[in-house]
C-alpha cells in the first residue's frame, strides 16, 4: 500500500486534478480524503497493488502538477522523502 500525501493551493481544482491523475492512468485509489488548512488542501490517497518504481515515478510527477507544491510518499515499510515540485520523474527508491 502506497500512500500519497500532497500539499495543494485551496483551489476548487486542485482535488480534481489530482483524482484525474490516477483516473487517467487507470489507477483506483483505495482511498481519497482532503482537508482545508490555512489557504492549503491537504490531500491523501492511498493506493494497493502499485511497485516502489512506479509510486515514485508517480509522486514526482504529481509534483510537477499545477498548483500542487509538495508530495510525500509512503509505502508499508516507511516514510519516503518529500518530493518538492518539479522534481525529476525519476526518483531513486
Amino acid at each position: 500500500m502506497h500512500r500519497f500525501r500532497i500539499e495543494a493551493l485551496a483551489d476548487p481544482q486542485s482535488l480534481p486534478r489530482v483524482a484525474g491523475f490516477f483516473a487517467q492512468r487507470a489507477i483506483v485509489p483505495t482511498s481519497l480524503s482532503a482537508s482545508l488548512d490555512r489557504g492549503w488542501m491537504r490531500i491523501e490517497v492511498a493506493v494497493a497493488n502499485l511497485a516502489a518504481q512506479q509510486a515514485a515515478i508517480l509522486a514526482a510527477k504529481l509534483g510537477e502538477t499545477a498548483a500542487i507544491a509538495a508530495v510525500e510518499l509512503e509505502d508499508s515499510g516507511g516514510a519516503m522523502p518529500a518530493i518538492p515540485v518539479g522534481a525529476p520523474a525519476s526518483v531513486a527508491v
